[in-house]
């Protein structure tokens, strides 16, 4: 049986369980294996230890529940192994996602993020996304970002393998979730080297009980930010920096679309890096401003419309 110290795969969970068990086995199932651990968020149940105790996996149980980003940064600070992946409980890997890892480092040694393209579990069965990802070897990130503003945000951050020593730590969000693991990556891919497998190696799951659902506002903020504050900034190209500008305009579009009044006023009275972007832009931009003050059921027909016919792209 073939085994790799190179890489550990991380789980973190917290109180779901339906998902968990299976996204476990496909971590311990791999054609060579590799440290599995999982990490707790301080669920109100035991479920997690007994099942990591009967297939022998290492459990970790925070004391208190220190929030997601943070729960999943702490995934590399228990792993001691150079790279380390984040397997959300609720999604699968392919059986050969680590021998392909390896693969990929045996022939770039000095690889900071392996990831692989990935598929879509619905109700209905296994299903294609709509994003278009770079592949290949990539010594620097310079393609990531450019295809961050010509394809529209899509880096595969869940299928990822990252050299620990390059990982970023979020210690404190504030309760804000958003985007933070994009907006961390494209915010430093220039300086770092990548290896992507156009094989779908991870099987990313759609469900009511996901975690982007529940803090869908945040989600859509960030984006915006992310075309506007990072990848406008990161690239030098006049053309792609005009489309980065047109890329936040029309997540703003879908914010108002999307979000209901009561979370819009929240996010508007707020103080974070997210709430102030927002502000600052109804300030600067007369024209939106406008469509913030219409109402959002006209918003999001008018968003329909212009973006079937291809304003949006």
């Amino acid at each position: 049986m073939s085994f790799t110290n190179l890489l550990t795969i991380s789980m973190p969970c917290y109180e779901r369980k339906e998902y968990f068990i299976a996204a476990l086995e496909s971590a311990l199932n791999q054609t060579i294996k590799c440290s599995v651990i999982v990490v707790d968020n301080c669920s109100s149940h035991d479920f997690f230890e007994k099942v990591c105790k009967e297939k022998n996996v290492k459990y970790y149980r925070n004391d208190s529940n220190i929030g997601i980003a943070a729960n999943f940064a702490r995934g590399f600070e228990l792993s001691d192994t150079k790279y380390v992946m984040n397997l959300q409980d609720d999604d699968l890997l392919s059986p050969n996602y680590v021998e392909s890892f390896v693969h990929a480092v045996n022939m770039h040694q000095d690889i900071d993020v392996f990831y692989s393209d990935f598929s879509v579990i619905t109700s209905k069965g296994d299903k294609s996304h709509f994003h278009t990802l770079p592949f290949g070897y990539s010594p620097n990130g310079n393609i990531i970002i450019e295809y961050g503003i010509k394809y529209k945000l899509g880096f595969p951050y869940m299928s990822s393998a990252i050299k620990k020593t390059k990982a970023h730590s979020v210690v404190d969000t504030n309760g804000w979730i958003g985007s933070y693991d994009w907006e961390w990556l494209y915010s430093v891919a220039d300086k770092l080297s990548f290896y992507g497998d156009n094989r779908k190696l991870y099987h990313y799951r759609i469900h009511d009980n996901q975690i982007t659902r529940k803090s869908h506002s945040s989600f859509i903020l960030t984006l915006p930010y992310i075309y506007d504050k990072i990848l406008k900034e990161k690239t030098s190209d006049p053309i792609l920096k005009k489309q980065a500008s047109k890329n936040a305009f029309w997540e703003l579009i879908q914010l108002k679309s999307e979000v209901k009044f009561d979370e819009l006023k929240e996010i508007r009275n707020g103080q974070n890096k997210y709430d102030n972007y927002l502000n600052t832009k109804l300030k600067e931009n007369i024209f939106l401003n406008f469509i913030f003050a219409l109402p959002s059921r006209l918003v999001c027909f008018c968003f329909k419309v212009l973006r079937k016919l291809g304003f949006s792209k």
